[in-house]
């Protein structure tokens, strides 16, 4: 009897404290919901500044450093010899087509001259009478063709001291700058002597190195940019592509031609030049836009029209100096200015419109973003 009635008490005790449990147990469960309730409800979208960006048709570039040369440069030389009995053109000056550089003595030519010119004159006559005894028939056709040989033949050698006397005032081939003049007064000199290096430098050339994969982007008579290292820039044609590549270094020589009228800007100076290599769809942004997900990419973060964050991927077309051109955005995109890093890809956010207001005038304080949920973290920009 005892026993049971111990029993009893036992059995109603772990049912009494069951359902103690189990009250508090709901208790404890409408709290946990009230408190999500309360946080759901506390945790708003967040704000960030966005801006409408229109794409733009922008022209591409390839970048190559090389350097100036002149159009054309030649070494003249000696067609005759002699002494130099005057020198006319001074190293460094302006030279016409055809103006003399130097002279050479005459020596014996003018006397050589003068003997075969009477030579010349006795031949006339000699023909002259071979012709009227050939007409009366005084006189073989032989004889008469033997009269014209020697007539001739003396005029061949008045024509070849002619010429050797004109090759005694060296004369410059072209317009140029006279560089550097090989010989000087009362020097001898023989046939094929260097006597001068002449250099014209308008227009003038610019060469560079292009790579082999960039080679097919470059056109014939494309205008280029060029900058040289004297702080000079000017615009030019591209007047040459090589047809093979160097066999060193795979790359093609192109030539950009300029008109350098005055000589202003002189040959072997380093030059950097901007060559067009077609045209493309971008947007040009602040760097401080750009930022990495979480794949390591860098991209620009937009909103869509319902409000949700995208990541679109990009690439860095053209630097300049205050933004960059990227591709890989929508043509028409809602770019996020202030804010970015605070939301993520998928994340819904209140939008507030900046359509005329740069990005560098909104502060995160004006768009309450110092309340930005903990969860984002910022992403780093590049």
């Amino acid at each position: 009897m005892k026993r049971s009635y111990l029993t009893a008490i036992a059995v109603t005790l772990l049912i009494a404290g069951w359902m103690l449990l189990g009250q508090f147990n709901d208790k404890a469960s409408d709290k946990a919901e009230s408190t999500a309730a309360d946080v759901s409800t506390s945790a708003k979208p967040m704000l960030v500044a966005v801006l409408p960006h229109q794409a733009q048709t922008i022209t591409l570039y390839t970048i190559a450093q090389g350097h100036t040369e002149p159009n054309r440069a030649v070494t003249v030389r000696a067609e005759t010899k002699g002494r130099i009995s005057e020198v006319v053109a001074i190293e460094g000056e302006a030279i016409t087509t055809s103006s003399v550089l130097l002279r050479l003595e005459m020596g014996d030519r003018q006397a050589r001259l003068k003997k075969t010119q009477a030579l010349l004159q006795e031949r006339k006559r000699g023909y002259a009478r071979a012709m009227q005894l050939d007409t009366q028939g005084f006189q073989s056709q032989r004889l008469t063709d033997e009269q014209l040989s020697a007539l001739e033949a003396v005029r061949a050698e008045l024509a070849e001291i002619e010429i050797e006397i004109a090759h005694t005032q060296i004369r410059a081939p072209f317009n140029g700058i006279l560089e550097h003049r090989h010989v000087d007064l009362g020097d001898y000199v023989a046939i094929n002597t260097e006597i001068a290096t002449l250099v014209d430098n308008h227009p003038l050339v610019v060469s560079v190195q292009i790579p082999q994969q960039q080679i097919d982007n470059i056109t014939l008579a494309s205008t280029a940019e060029v900058a040289f290292a004297t702080g000079q820039t000017r615009t030019g044609k591209v007047r040459y592509i090589a047809p093979r590549a160097e066999s060193a270094t795979r790359t093609f020589r192109v030539e950009i031609e300029m008109s350098n009228p005055d000589g202003e800007i002189r040959s072997g100076i380093s030059a950097e030049t901007r060559l067009p290599t077609g045209q493309a769809l971008a947007h040009f942004i602040s760097p401080a836009l750009l930022s990495l997900n979480s794949a390591g990419l860098i991209g620009v973060k937009t909103v869509t029209g319902a409000n949700t964050v995208e990541f679109h991927t990009v690439r860095i077309l053209r630097a300049e100096a205050d933004g960059v051109w990227v591709s890989g955005l929508p043509e028409l995109s809602r770019i996020i200015t202030v804010g970015q890093g605070f939301v993520r890809e998928g994340d819904t956010v209140q939008v507030a419109l900046q359509p005329t207001v740069s990005a560098a005038h909104i502060s995160p304080q004006t768009l309450n973003l110092s309340h930005a949920p903990s969860r984002s973290k910022p992403v780093p920009a590049t």
